[in-house]
Order: C-alpha cells, then sequence, then structure tokens
C-alpha cells in the first residue's frame, strides 16, 4: 500500500498505538491500524479503493478514511490538527502539511512517533522513544496547550500511566491541577469512555490517584469536591488486589468513595441503560445476614446468580473488616447454586391447567396462583404438579 501512496506522490505512516506497542515489544492488535498521510481524503479513496474489499466514509469530514485490506481494518488519516475552542464540546480539526506538525497535536510523546510504511524509519521527533526508556509521561508540545486543545488528554494521562508504569512530567501534573475544569466542556460519552478504561485495566491506582489528586476526577464527575487521596489510597489501592472484578464494580466503589450519587452520574457521562442499571443495582441493594435457604431463594429471584457476588465485592473492596461476615453468605450462596436450578422452583402447573382447576377464565387471579406456587417453592423447594394442585384446591387471595 505504501507504495501505491508514494506511487501517487503522498507519504503513508504506521501511526498510535502500534508503533509504541512496537518500540515496547507489545504484541498489539494487528488487525486494526491507524496510518497518517499528506493526502486529502478523495484522493486516500482513490487509492485504496482498488484494493479494499470495503470503504467507510463517515470519518471523512474529519479527514479519516476506513478501508479493510487484505484482512486488515485500516484507519487513514490527513496530517492534522484539532482544537477545542471556547465553551466548545467538540473538536474543530483543521488540515495539516507535514508530518511533525501532525504529531505535534498528539496527545503524548510516546504516541507521537510513526514509521515509514515503505521504509521502515521510525520518525521520532520528540523523544518519544526515550520517554519510554525513562518511563516518562509528557506531551510534544506544553502540556497546557496539549490539555487545552484536548481536555480529555488528562484521563488518557492517567490510563497510559496506569497501564504501562509512567510517571507524570512535572508540566503534565502542573497543568493537569490548572486546567482540570476545563473537561466540563468533553461530552459525557467520552469522560465515560475514557475512565472505563481505566478502571478496566488491572492495575488502575496510579491513574486514579493522578486524576483524584489534580482534581480531573472530581471534574469528570460533574465538578464535586473529593475529600484528600490519603483518606482512600488503600481502598483504591484493593482494586488493584482484585483483578477479577469488573470495572462496573470497581466504577461503583470510586462512586461511594466520591459521594456521587450513581444515577445522576449515569444521566450526566450517558451510560447505557443497561450500565446504568447494573451500577444502580451495585450499590442499592444489600445483603441478607439471615443465610436461611428460603431467604437466599428470595435473593437469587430477585438479583440472580452474579449480582449479590458482585454486590459483596463492592462491599468487600470499601471495607475489607466485612470480609469475615460476608464469606458465610457466598458459601452458603454458591453452594445453593451448585445444588439447585431456579427452573427446579418454576411452578410446575401450566396457566392453562391453573384455570382448569380453578375453573376461572384468563385474569390476574391465574398470576396470583402461579405467584402463590412460585413463593410456595422459594419457602419449600422444588413442587411436584401433585404438591401444586393440593396448594391451590383451597386457595384464594385474600
Amino acid at each position: 500500500m505504501g507504495e501505491r501512496f508514494a506511487g501517487a506522490g503522498f507519504e503513508l505512516y504506521l501511526v498510535g498505538g502500534a508503533v509504541r506497542d512496537q518500540a515496547l515489544g507489545i504484541d498489539g492488535h494487528t488487525e486494526d491500524m491507524d496510518l497518517a498521510t499528506d493526502a486529502r481524503p478523495p484522493d486516500i479513496v482513490r487509492i485504496v479503493e482498488p484494493m479494499a474489499t470495503a470503504i467507510w466514509r463517515q470519518g471523512e469530514r474529519f479527514g479519516t478514511i476506513g478501508a479493510t485490506v487484505d484482512g486488515k481494518a485500516l484507519e487513514i488519516t490527513t496530517y492534522r490538527s484539532e482544537r477545542y475552542l471556547e465553551g466548545s464540546r467538540k473538536p474543530t480539526v483543521g488540515f495539516g502539511e507535514d508530518l511533525e506538525t501532525d504529531l505535534s497535536r498528539r496527545d503524548f510523546t510516546i504516541n507521537a512517533m510513526a514509521r515509514d510504511v515503505v521504509t521502515g524509519q521510525l520518525v521520532d521527533p520528540f523523544h518519544g522513544i526515550r520517554d519510554l526508556e525513562r518511563h516518562l509521561l509528557r506531551t510534544p508540545l506544553s502540556a497546557e496547550i496539549s490539555f487545552s486543545d484536548d481536555p480529555l488528554r488528562m484521563l488518557r494521562a492517567a490510563r497510559f500511566a496506569a497501564r504501562l508504569d509512567l510517571r507524570f512530567s512535572a508540566g503534565v501534573l502542573e497543568a493537569a491541577h490548572r486546567l482540570s475544569s476545563r473537561l466540563a466542556i468533553v461530552s459525557g460519552e467520552r469522560i465515560f469512555a475514557e475512565l472505563d478504561r481505566l478502571l478496566s485495566l488491572p492495575n488502575p491506582a496510579p491513574g486514579i490517584r493522578f486524576i483524584w489528586e489534580t482534581g480531573v476526577l472530581g471534574a469528570a464527575l460533574g465538578g464535586v469536591g473529593l475529600q484528600p487521596f490519603e483518606d482512600v489510597e488503600a481502598t483504591i489501592a484493593r482494586l488493584a488486589s482484585e483483578p477479577t472484578v469488573d470495572s462496573a464494580v470497581r466504577w461503583a466503589v470510586v462512586c461511594q468513595l466520591a459521594g456521587v450519587d450513581v444515577d445522576h452520574l449515569a444521566t450526566s457521562l450517558r451510560m447505557s441503560t443497561s450500565r446504568s442499571q447494573d451500577l444502580h443495582d451495585l450499590v442499592s441493594n444489600d445483603l441478607p445476614t439471615d443465610l436461611s435457604v428460603p431467604t437466599l431463594r428470595r435473593v437469587r429471584r430477585r438479583l440472580g446468580d452474579e449480582l449479590p457476588v458482585r454486590i459483596a465485592a463492592v462491599r468487600r473492596l470499601l471495607d475489607p473488616d466485612v470480609r469475615s461476615d460476608l464469606l458465610p453468605f457466598l458459601d452458603r450462596f454458591a453452594r445453593l447454586i451448585a445444588e439447585e436450578s431456579m427452573d427446579d422452583l418454576r411452578p410446575p402447573l401450566t396457566g392453562h391447567e391453573v384455570m382448569e382447576l380453578l375453573g376461572e377464565e384468563p385474569s390476574p387471579l391465574i398470576g396470583d396462583a402461579l405467584e402463590h406456587l412460585a413463593d410456595l417453592a422459594i419457602e419449600r423447594g422444588p413442587l411436584t404438579a401433585d404438591d401444586a394442585r393440593a396448594a391451590l384446591r383451597d386457595w384464594r387471595p385474600s
């Protein structure tokens, strides 16, 4: 492909995370590649179309053409710059003329490297390789310019530092302190996506510390003031000691520590309905102290098999002292799941059979009868059809 661009008089470079990960010896997602060129979108389409099995032009006005070539998903973008205007929630994009200018507008030096697709030559004008060796997170231009152009980069800084074990340059720290409130111009969807990526890492603690202490997290959560990090540091550290918990559990922990209303936050960050409901369920449901089988069956019927275990994880992360209190519940709940299927507790009679038994036409009474049988199974265990008929012969709701 590089030869085709060169033959048409254009440059083509591999850019972004693939170049960084190559330098780190990390196996990247080779099926997806980001490329940069001085060709404009119509020229990109003209060059790529003969060899592509699919073309996407949705991002054309931003300079990006998507294509599938030899089974690989490519995003080919014209050299560009982008920045937020005062009060805008969407960046304005302008096309650039040269690679170094394009790289200078990228978030961090470790991502501001490029590799010539034809020759393989590395282009590293802002010393990203050196910063990787020094484990330093730094911006190509001043951090103040970088974070002003795109405030979301403050959250990206947290993610890269946590993922790659990087320390922050003084400029990054100072600019994040000064510009954290500028996150107010970034859309809720973008903030949620970036925070979710951070909370999905094996050890998000270094990134959380950065955004907590600089005020970036408070701004991301709607401008809330946060208590000193030292007061919550042990809890955040436990997130790393529990690598198997999912990001929603971590969201619940962070929200509880920050003192934010999860329903309001889910709306402001425009979480999906399912994600919003899951977060609500994690923080609004209690686990029983009564560990009788009927009580555990009710919990299981109401919350399912997985949610109670995840609720216990939230409680354990927030307060390790409750671990011993939770163990009996978790043990008995796991045993119940292993020994009994919820299908076993379903009424053994159909609605039609209940109507025949009660001599009733279709009505809410039939639903009440089936619910009564379900409640009996919760109390007594699985019912046979004869058990159910006997239970309903003299039954009428009060």
